[in-house]
């Protein structure tokens, strides 16, 4: 069970660099609602702003590593055949509406890597609004003509993610949303609070998950012990390897990030292996798993300068100096 919800300028500090990381959020960074930061399992930082600690927070596009995970858990289960799994072939009332003969050879895996040939609503904002708007996205997506074949160029597509959530809804027979809390979320002891959904009543595989920041720690903890949580495999270890290896180059105008995987950022910040799903408005989970290190930040979903520098070049390297200093001197302990 969760402690009780800290509110503005409470929580629990182990390490006074950290609380320093804590105050100059608090000092410079208004549109930042919660920071949390967990070594080996343990929480050694939470903070809140203008939110509770049981407030669920929208995660935007952090929905989309929530199902590359819920996608490989349902291969190893034998509910998938695997990756390469034709997307069509789980959509065949529309195998006649389709008009672009490339989608033939979408697979599981393009959808995964967003090199499925679809439009990127980034950069192309008419196809965002068509989308997104349309009484049946899924439909407006498979009928509308890619923009290159499969496999060849990384296009960030929440058509293509809403698409693979729907997919994988219909290959288990059930609901995203049952799907996604009985497969990742109630083994971690979490409970989804809300989900939208679109006009025909799927979730949005794309995005808008509304989890708490501790349950979105528990999931980055559950990723970093590489599936596991309380002696039980959650999400399969082979799985979470293959999704963080760096497969095809981002967009690196977008969080800074080159490479990408099966829908995480895969990075190395200060010779360090981080993997980062990552939702506009400054949504984060950020695992380096050589440390057993997890840092979850949330704000609000407005326009608004980056924070990411936050995990990267200030929680990272104060973690980096925590271990070289309990290496040198085992008597100290480590954060």
């Amino acid at each position: 069970m969760d402690s009780p919800p800290a509110r503005t300028g409470t929580g629990q500090v182990d390490d006074p660099a950290l609380e320093d990381a804590a105050r100059l959020v608090t000092r410079d960074l208004p549109h930042v609602t919660s920071l949390l930061v967990a070594r080996h399992g343990r929480t050694v930082l939470e903070r809140y702003w203008n939110c509770a600690a049981d407030d669920p927070q929208d995660l935007q596009s952090i929905t989309k590593t929530l199902i590359g995970t819920l996608c490989g858990t349902l291969i190893h289960r034998g509910v998938l055949p695997d990756a390469r799994a034709n997307v069509l072939e789980f959509f065949p009332e529309f195998t006649s509406r389709v008009r672009d003969p490339r989608w033939t050879d979408v697979t599981v895996e393009h959808l995964l890597t967003m090199t499925g040939g679809l439009p990127s609503e980034l950069t192309d904002e008419a196809y965002d609004d068509a989308w997104f708007g349309s009484e049946d996205p899924i439909a407006f997506a498979l009928e509308h003509e890619l923009q290159g074949a499969p496999g060849e160029t990384f296009r960030y597509s929440n058509a293509g993610t809403h698409v693979l959530g729907e997919l994988l809804a219909r290959a288990a027979g059930t609901d995203l949303a049952t799907l996604l809390q009985d497969t990742l979320l109630t083994p971690l002891g979490v409970r989804l609070a809300d989900w939208p959904r679109d006009p025909r009543g799927r979730p949005f595989g794309c995005g808008y998950v509304r989890l708490t920041p501790r349950a979105l720690l528990r999931f980055g903890i559950m990723v970093a012990h590489g599936g596991r949580a309380d002696d039980r495999l959650v999400a399969p270890t082979d799985w979470l390897r293959t999704s963080t290896r760096p497969r095809v180059r981002g967009y690196a105008w977008m969080e800074g990030i080159d490479d990408y995987g099966y829908l995480w950022w895969v990075t190395r910040e200060h010779d360090e292996e981080g993997w980062y799903a990552t939702g506009f408005g400054g949504q984060y989970l950020a695992v380096f798993p050589r440390l057993d290190l997890v840092v979850v930040m949330t704000g609000s979903t407005t326009p608004h300068p980056s924070h990411r520098y936050v995990i990267g070049d200030l929680i990272l390297p104060i973690i980096q100096d925590a271990e070289r200093q309990a290496r040198s001197d085992p008597g100290t302990g480590e954060t």
